[in-house]
């Protein structure tokens, strides 16, 4: 592990998020990215709505701001999820999908979830996601195909206390066709470290540090850093 990996595990031992599971009723979400690499910063406007039964759904407008110089569109995207089985209070598995379009088309995803509830601080989520693309690309052979990217991951939640949770996001991907991500292969790593504040039952300021494996395209390591807050009604 160099450098500035360990700067980055021993700053998640200060940072972000609460658990995945959204509280009941409707929230407000706005928060800016930053990624190291490219330099580049990203602001996201989000709305959504958790039902009493652990349904929900949630829209995101992102707008790509770069260096600050510019404004705009950088995404939509809408989800929902629904609990299909509940079989006891601590296990729960889930589905959920994503339809989504930007700038180079549109696309979507569908995913699986098993959730395990050890104690009532702490919990894990398994997640399956197939990422598609409604587009065609340019693959390394040269020839148009679909750029689709099969997802795991797992959410560890844990409620440090009344006031502080935080949440350890590891995220692995595999191409399905012929591409490379941006690391130059057919498969990356994504490392994702939240830590929230409830500062009131209605607000939820919450930080993020993340390794984003590396980018030839900038020949270093890309990291991102996520200020944010929710407002829940």
């Amino acid at each position: 592990m160099n450098k500035d990996h360990t700067l980055l595990w021993l700053g998640a031992a200060c940072v972000l998020y609460s658990s995945t599971a959204i509280s009941a009723g409707g929230y407000i979400e706005a928060r800016e990215a930053y990624n190291t690499a490219s330099d580049k910063h990203e602001l996201a406007l989000r709305a959504g709505y958790g039902f009493e039964n652990g349904a929900g759904i949630m829209y995101t407008n992102a707008y790509s701001t770069q260096r600050w110089d510019e404004f705009k569109t950088s995404y939509n995207e809408m989800e929902g999820w629904y609990p299909i089985y509940k079989p006891s209070p601590e296990l729960t598995l889930q589905l959920g999908g994503i339809i989504n379009s930007s700038k180079d088309g549109s696309g979507g995803a569908a995913y699986g979830d098993v959730n395990y509830k050890f104690t009532p601080d702490f919990n894990v989520t398994a997640r399956y996601r197939y990422n598609h693309k409604n587009h065609d690309t340019i693959n390394l052979l040269g020839d148009n195909d679909k750029n689709d990217v099969h997802q795991f991951i797992m959410y560890w939640n844990y409620r440090i206390n009344e006031s502080w949770s935080y949440t350890f996001e590891p995220d692995y991907y595999i191409v399905v066709n012929d591409y490379h991500q941006k690391n130059g292969r057919d498969n990356s790593w994504e490392l994702n470290n939240k830590l929230t504040w409830n500062y009131t039952p209605h607000w939820k300021p919450y930080i993020e540090l993340s390794w984003l494996d590396r980018w030839i395209d900038y020949s270093k390591e890309q990291y991102r850093i996520r200020l944010g807050v929710r407002y829940y009604f």
